[in-house]
């Protein structure tokens, strides 16, 4: 399994645009390619102004049958150029490969946790087995399912844990627990040498 994401800045001028631009083209897209793509804003997070689309893709060729139906799209590609003012620098596009936990199709989560890392060079392989690790003991403590996934494209070695939440009550009662759990320190502090020094975490709110 593969997760898609097309993320863009918005420009601070611009914010009332953008965020009619966001849904309108996030619903055109899911209409041409009938792929579940939704769309996320960073929130109390340093990524101000941070939009993500995202879907999930079974495989890289259900990824390019959908490219090419956007892009055959006039309509879609119109909608796309005239956006592009709402937004400040270039598109960023990440692919990464699902390699713990199950992606749940039925799932609406309105808020994501995500927190990213880079393994260190010549930890790749102590990097995803603590990656896994992690991913296993979050979503026992949290309650929420933590997927673990390697990227496919961008930096190599880069991985991230993401954790769905149904809503900011469940997100920060899952926090705490970690945080409040002795072993989920431990672990933390055991395999981050594997990890390149400048981890992050990003909050983003489903915004269509």
């Amino acid at each position: 399994m593969y997760l898609f994401t097309r993320s863009r800045t918005i420009d601070p001028g611009e914010l009332s645009g953008a965020m009619a631009f966001v849904p309108e083209i996030t619903e055109r897209v899911r209409s041409i390619t009938g792929v579940d793509v939704q769309a996320w804003a960073a929130v109390m997070s340093p990524e101000a102004g941070l939009v993500t689309w995202s879907a999930w893709f079974e495989s890289l060729k259900a990824l390019e049958v959908a490219g090419d139906q956007l892009t055959a799209d006039s309509g879609y590609m119109k909608a796309v150029e005239k956006g592009d003012d709402y937004f400040d620098g270039g598109i960023v596009d990440g692919l990464a490969q699902v390699v713990y936990g199950t992606v749940d199709p039925d799932a609406n989560p309105a808020y994501a946790a995500v927190a990213s890392a880079a393994s260190t060079n010549g930890r790749l392989a102590d990097a995803i087995s603590g990656g896994i690790e992690i991913a296993e003991f979050a979503s026992r403590v949290s309650g929420q399912n933590t997927l673990f996934v390697v990227g496919a494209t961008g930096p190599y070695g880069g991985v991230a844990w993401i954790t769905g939440n149904p809503d900011i009550e469940t997100l920060e009662a899952g926090e705490s627990a970690l945080m409040a759990d002795p072993e989920w320190l431990q672990l933390i502090d055991r395999v981050s040498p594997a990890y390149l020094p400048g981890a992050s975490q990003t909050i983003f709110r489903r915004i269509a």
